[in-house]
């Protein structure tokens, strides 16, 4: 037994240095976004829902500049190489400005774990015990993530989604995430649920 255990631990340190390499690879990348003429934007603007147009990894290698729903694609391709199983997954929140997130999770011996290379104040690999308690830490930051106090998380939706074409734009992306699996209702109630049991304590 004593041996298993050291060999489960093993396995998650040489699993974990390869995330962290990956992780390396792709944390210098600088956030924005280049239309369908390749003029690159610094900022989220109204122009991207019009113009965005998605780029392949290889592109992102080189251009060295994208956005969330870009980088997760780099980071998929990456650990898939190294035989890492990960899921993608889509926060939005409709509203005028439609607040939206991608983020990329692996699992690995009842482990779940968060890479952020996108906003930079959240850059970095995060360790939870659940994909509920992932979920709520993205939840939780997701004023940040959006830049607005305001957002009413009781409407938020959740998507898991699978790698998107190359070279789609914006709108084609949402529709993309929304064909996936709705997991709204399972982990936005638990949350909600978790919120107001500390309010009542």
């Amino acid at each position: 037994m004593f041996i298993f255990i050291n060999d489960i631990l093993f396995m998650v340190i040489i699993m974990l240095d390869k995330a962290i390499k990956i992780h390396e690879k792709t944390k210098d990348i600088e956030y924005g976004w280049f239309d369908k003429k390749g003029i690159k934007h610094n900022h989220i603007s109204e122009g991207l829902a019009k113009n965005f147009s998605f780029q392949s990894c290889e592109e992102l290698e080189k251009s060295r500049v994208g956005i969330c729903w870009e980088t997760v694609e780099l980071d998929r391709k990456y650990l898939e190489e190294e035989n890492i199983p990960c899921k993608s997954y889509f926060f939005m929140v409709p509203s005028r400005n439609f607040y939206c997130h991608s983020v990329l999770v692996f699992e690995d011996n009842n482990k779940f774990y968060w890479i952020e290379n996108s906003f930079k104040k959240l850059v970095g690999i995060r360790t939870y015990n659940s994909l509920q308690e992932l979920f709520n830490d993205v939840i939780d930051n997701f004023h940040l993530i959006s830049n607005n106090n305001t957002i009413d998380i009781r409407n938020m939706k959740i998507y898991e989604y699978t790698k998107p074409n190359n070279g789609i734009g914006c709108v084609q992306f949402y529709f993309h995430c929304f064909r996936g699996k709705n997991v709204t209702k399972k982990y936005i109630e638990k949350y909600l649920e978790t919120i107001e049991d500390k309010n009542n304590k």
